[in-house]
């Protein structure tokens, strides 16, 4: 699959030396950028949010926050999770919306995730509201995407960011220079811890302490060959 390819060619382009942790004064202005364009364009199109999911765990903080700017009770959580095994990479769906838990047969959604790399997790995440929601509609917006995917989600209406970034390493320092995208550091999310974002390009399984209860009950949804 090409996807491969591209997954594998991106992890070994990083380092370790490149990672830093935002402050939240420099992620605010990221949030601020995502919040003021999903507003602007709910209130421009007379829109009324249903419901807020966040992707976690990246996706918790912006929800949040959105939620509480959009005056929104209902926050319904979803979670896709990248796992290491062998010369695999499996994206599992960890637990989506129960459908018990929206009342409307064509909702809106606000899906949110933190770090859009190659959306993978957001797309999936579409896929499966839309098929447990046909008529719904879905706004996506996250912290932080990459230049080059920015419209992968196809099944939601409209797509937002914060921050453009080269998180797939497939821009060169010349055409981030151009486009005003950083290339000379590798900024992770105030929360984050630089030894765990480290052991996904190093192709390591995190230690996670229900790792193993995890793995038995989350379902495949993506498979990505990285020999």
């Amino acid at each position: 699959m090409q996807s491969d390819n591209l997954l594998k060619k991106a992890l070994k382009k990083y380092k370790k030396s490149n990672y830093y942790i935002q402050s939240w004064s420099e992620y605010n202005l990221e949030l601020i950028k995502l919040t003021n364009k999903i507003i602007s364009y709910i209130q421009k199109n007379r829109i009324v949010i249903d419901a807020v999911v966040p992707l976690l765990r990246g996706g918790n903080i912006p929800a949040t926050f959105l939620a509480y700017k959009l005056d929104m009770l209902t926050i319904l959580p979803v979670q896709y999770k990248y796992f290491f095994t062998g010369n695999k990479c499996e994206l599992r769906r960890m637990f989506g919306v129960n459908k018990k838990q929206v009342l409307k047969k064509d909702p809106v959604f606000l899906l949110v995730e933190g770090n859009h790399c190659y959306g993978n997790q957001a797309k999936f995440a579409a896929q499966d509201l839309k098929a447990a929601f046909p008529h719904c509609r879905i706004i996506y917006g996250a912290s932080n995407m990459d230049y080059n995917y920015q419209n992968v989600v196809k099944d939601a209406d409209v797509s937002f960011y914060g921050t453009l970034t080269n998180c797939c390493k497939e821009l060169s320092d010349e055409e981030c220079k151009n486009l005003g995208i950083e290339y000379k550091k590798d900024p992770l999310f105030p929360w984050e811890r630089i030894d765990e974002e480290w052991e996904i390009i190093e192709k390591k399984q995190h230690k996670y302490n229900n790792l193993s209860e995890i793995v038995k009950n989350s379902p495949v949804v993506a498979e990505f060959d990285l020999a």
